[in-house]
C-alpha cells in the first residue's frame, strides 16, 4: 500500500507533536508543515527534515491528508479549503468555533467522500479504553480537568479549550440527549472564561458535573463514573483506572451493615473492598494516545476503517459547549464584585475606592 502523504497545518505546541509522531509512522510520509509564522514553521521543518510553507494553498497538490492544529478561530477556514480540494482532515478539538461552521465542514466532507476526524484524544487514552467496558448505563459522572496557565488556547473559553474533552467523553457514555444545562464561569486574565463549572441532565436520568480550569495550581485530569453495576475512577494524566464492583448480594439489597454487631465491624471494614465492594486496579498498557489517534485516521483514509470521533460527534460536543457558554452568560453572581468577569471588571476592582466612586 502506498504511503499516505500528510501535512501538518499549524506549528504550535500541538502541531509540533503531531509532526514528530507522523514522522514515525511507516504508513505515512510527512509531506511538510504550514504556518504563517516563519520562525515556527522553520523550527518544525528543521526538526523533522521536511518542507515548510506559509500558506495551505502551497500544499494542495502535494498531500492526501492534513492535520489541522491551528488556533480554533482558523479551523473552519483552513479545513474548508482542504476538504474542498479533496484532502482528508484530522482537525484538533474543538472542531470549529460554532455549530454552524461545523455543519458546513461535515456537509463538505460527505459531499466529497472524505474523512473528517476530530481530535478528541482522550477517546484514545489507554486508561479510558481499559475501563470503557465497565461504564455502560452511567447514572452519575463527575469530571475535573485543570491545568496551570500555559498561555496557550487563550483565544477561546476554557469550555472549548479543556472542558470539551470531558463533554465528548460524557456524551459518548450517556448516549442520551441533554435536556438541561446549568453553568457558571469566570474570566480572570482575558475576555474568555478561565474557570467553568457545568451541570448536565440527560433525558435518561444521567447527571454529569464537569469542572475545568486553566489557572489551577497543579494539573488534574480525572473522571468518576457511577452506574448500577460498578463505580470507576480514571486518571487520564497518570493513565490509571480502578473499578469497584458491588457483590451480587449488595446489588440485591441483601447487605445491611447498620445491624452489624460491634465485634464484627473491624473485620467488615478490613474486608469490605475485597468481599462487598470488590476493588480492582486495571492493567493499563503504555500507549501514546495521539499516535493511536493518527494511526486510526490513516486507517480510515487508506482502508475505510470506522472513524472513532467523526465530525458529527465533534459537532455534538460543540453544541453542548455552546449551551454551557450561554448558561454562563446568563448566570448572575450574588456578589456585585463578581457580576462581570474579565479584565475590564478586574481593572475596575483594582482602582482605589475613591476613584471608583467618582
Amino acid at each position: 500500500m502506498n504511503q499516505l502523504r500528510v501535512a501538518v497545518v499549524g506549528c504550535g505546541h500541538l502541531g509540533t507533536i503531531h509532526a514528530r509522531l507522523l514522522k514515525s509512522l511507516d504508513s505515512v510520509v510527512l509531506a511538510g508543515v504550514v504556518d504563517p509564522a516563519l520562525a515556527a514553521r522553520e523550527r518544525v521543518a528543521a526538526e523533522c527534515a521536511v518542507p515548510a510553507w506559509p500558506h495551505i494553498d502551497e500544499l494542495i497538490d502535494r498531500v492526501d491528508a492534513a492535520v489541522v492544529a491551528t488556533p480554533t478561530a482558523h479551523h473552519h477556514e483552513v479545513a474548508e479549503r482542504l476538504l474542498s480540494a479533496g484532502i482528508h482532515v484530522l482537525i484538533e478539538k474543538p472542531i470549529t468555533r460554532t455549530v454552524a461552521e461545523a455543519n458546513r465542514l461535515i456537509a463538505l466532507a460527505r459531499r466529497h467522500g472524505l474523512v473528517l476526524q476530530v481530535g478528541h484524544v482522550e477517546r484514545f487514552n489507554p486508561a479510558w479504553n481499559a475501563v470503557a467496558g465497565e461504564l455502560a448505563g452511567p447514572q452519575y459522572i463527575e469530571a475535573v480537568r485543570a491545568g496551570i496557565y500555559t498561555f496557550r488556547s487563550t483565544d477561546v473559553s476554557i469550555v472549548l479549550d479543556l472542558m470539551i474533552h470531558d463533554l465528548d467523553l460524557v456524551l459518548s457514555l450517556a448516549a442520551s440527549p441533554v435536556v438541561d444545562v446549568e453553568a457558571m464561569g469566570l474570566a480572570l486574565f482575558g475576555p474568555h472564561e478561565d474557570l467553568a463549572l457545568a451541570r448536565l441532565q440527560f433525558a435518561n436520568g444521567c447527571l454529569a458535573v464537569l469542572k475545568a480550569s486553566r489557572v489551577n495550581h497543579e494539573p488534574q485530569r480525572s473522571m468518576q463514573v457511577y452506574s448500577q453495576q460498578a463505580y470507576a475512577a480514571i486518571d487520564f494524566a497518570q493513565s490509571t483506572a480502578r473499578v469497584i464492583r458491588p457483590a451480587p448480594e449488595v446489588l440485591r439489597g441483601e447487605v445491611d451493615l447498620t445491624s452489624c454487631p460491634p465485634d464484627q465491624r473491624t473485620q467488615v471494614q478490613e474486608s469490605m473492598f475485597r468481599d462487598l465492594l470488590c476493588l480492582e486496579t486495571l492493567q493499563v498498557p503504555r500507549t501514546n494516545a495521539i499516535l493511536q489517534e493518527q494511526r486510526e485516521f490513516v486507517a480510515s483514509v487508506q482502508q475505510g476503517a470506522p472513524v472513532r470521533v467523526p465530525g458529527e460527534q465533534g459537532r455534538e460536543a460543540l453544541a453542548v459547549a455552546e449551551q454551557i457558554l450561554a448558561s454562563i452568560r446568563a448566570h448572575r453572581w450574588n456578589s456585585p464584585s463578581l457580576s462581570v468577569a474579565g479584565p475590564r471588571a478586574h481593572a475596575e476592582l483594582a482602582r482605589p475606592a475613591a476613584k471608583r466612586a467618582a
